[in-house]
């Protein structure tokens, strides 16, 4: 298991749907309201209901186990079949959706395929399909945000839910068949004792991410109710836009949970993991965050002109959400070293309640500036909270050179935030290598262990790596 060249498969699916959703929602800004931005909004937001309330056993668990049944060499065709079929059980609760207006019942068949979907997801990280689950998010973003242009153009949120679920059908069969492929055939089995030790392995993860739901969601849901569809779609634009770099960055941190679980399984040290994983997450997503802003600006003001108004939640939360990744990727290094996962419970809680209060308290007051100060907010919390868990856990050490990335980090954001410009921006990134460099953030061993993981035909990369070497 590659983690290198697997990241940079999911990163082509995050660069297809950055490309293509562009092109969806220049069209949809160009000739569509903001109210209809807005129900568009609510779908996403159901897509995040119903994998926090309605999906027992986290994705996490799913992949951390496939991981380690493929390292050992032991796949059990009954341990997968339940996995990937479980979604089965949730569907009634789906119909719960009937109370609410017409175009959320008729989106009820789409979040059912959704839920089949992300176990499929789950299973085939593990499995290291990552050629096939790139495949299956290609076709999604072509129906989600290509082909749903013809719903935009002629305004109807109906026609875009029935796009939505022909394509999200079509990926949920594409990624059956690999998997089935993969292991050499599947037993259509539902182990219920399998599935109870999961849900109880996920219990923890299942109850913070249902309180996540606020911490992650809330100034979302409190814009909408405070501010109505209108703000709720200028803020949800300034949530994707800001949100473009950490989705890129997220490729990196997907690959994290089933590599570390697949070398974990065969004896690797996790506290090594963790170290070279936070520093290498660290300096990609500074030079993420430095490039960005400027290039968010400039999008938004040729092209989205009617959304400029949330350009300040924008920047806050592209800072948010970009610098904050080296730090949450810590949790997916606990999940696969299997240790207690019941702190994360008070972490979800903790931070959904700073949310709710944060954002009832500022957004009457400023708008949706103040819902994006209320995630800045959280997104710090939720750092240090992991951190701390990580280190109390034994699985990452905070060594001088940890402490020095971190506080490289926190200087770059707050100096973004008050000043950039394109030659400002300059002389942080070559500042930012001067630092690594100096400060000697990387052994030769840990770029040597690097460079071994990158495909044969990016090995021009090595001689840039050792610029950061000790």
């Amino acid at each position: 298991m590659n983690p290198i060249k697997n990241a940079l498969k999911s990163t082509s699916i995050t660069m297809m749907n950055v490309i293509v959703a562009f092109v969806f929602f220049v069209i949809t800004a160009k000739i569509s309201t903001p109210e209809f931005f807005g129900k568009v909004a609510i779908l996403q937001l159901l897509e995040i209901i119903v994998a926090a309330f309605l999906f027992p056993i986290r994705s996490s668990i799913i992949t951390r186990e496939t991981a380690y049944l493929y390292a050992k060499k032991n796949i059990d065709k009954r341990i997968i079949s339940s996995m990937l079929f479980y979604p089965l059980f949730s569907f009634p609760f789906l119909l719960a959706f009937l109370l609410f207006p017409t175009y959320i019942k008729f989106a009820i068949p789409y979040l059912f395929i959704y839920l089949l979907f992300n176990s499929a997801s789950a299973v085939m990280l593990g499995l290291d399909l990552y050629t096939e689950y790139t495949i299956a998010n290609y076709v999604i973003i072509i129906f989600r945000w290509g082909l749903s242009i013809i719903a935009v153009l002629l305004n109807s949120i109906y026609l875009l839910i029935g796009i939505w679920t022909l394509g999200g059908l079509i990926s949920t069969i594409i990624s059956y068949l690999s998997i089935f492929r993969k292991i050499g055939g599947m037993q259509l089995f539902l182990d219920l004792k399998s599935i109870r030790i999961f849900i109880k392995e996920s219990f923890p993860l299942y109850l913070s991410a249902s309180s996540s739901f606020l911490s992650t969601q809330g100034d979302r849901v409190i814009t909408a109710y405070l501010l109505g569809s209108y703000y709720l779609g200028i803020y949800q634009f300034a949530a994707l836009v800001g949100g473009v770099p950490s989705m890129f960055l997220s490729n990196f941190n997907s690959v994290i949970l089933p590599s570390s679980s697949y070398y974990k399984a065969l004896g690797s040290n996790e506290t090594k993991i963790s170290a070279l994983t936070f520093k290498v997450l660290s300096l990609i997503s500074i030079f993420s965050a430095i490039i960005s802003i400027p290039i968010a600006i400039s999008v938004v003001y040729k092209f989205f002109p009617a959304y400029a108004s949330g350009i300040q939640a924008l920047i806050i939360l592209l800072l948010a959400l970009t610098l904050s990744v080296p730090f949450t990727s810590l949790s997916s290094i606990i999940v696969a070293s299997k240790k207690d996962l019941r702190p994360f419970i008070l972490i979800a809680v903790i931070n959904g309640i700073t949310v709710v209060s944060t954002s009832y308290f500022l957004i009457p007051k400023i708008g949706i500036l103040g819902a994006a100060i209320s995630q800045l907010i959280v997104n710090i919390m939720y750092s240090m909270e992991v951190t701390i868990y990580a280190i109390r856990s034994n699985v990452f050490n905070l060594s001088l050179k940890e402490i020095g990335v971190t506080l490289v980090t926190v200087f770059i954001g707050m100096f973004m935030f008050f000043m950039d410009s394109w030659f400002i921006d300059l002389i942080l990134a070559l500042s930012v290598i001067i630092i690594f460099r100096g400060l000697k953030i990387f052994t030769k061993d840990e770029i040597i262990t690097i460079i071994s993981f990158i495909p044969k035909n990016m090995k021009f990369l090595s001689k840039i790596l050792f610029i950061f070497s000790s």
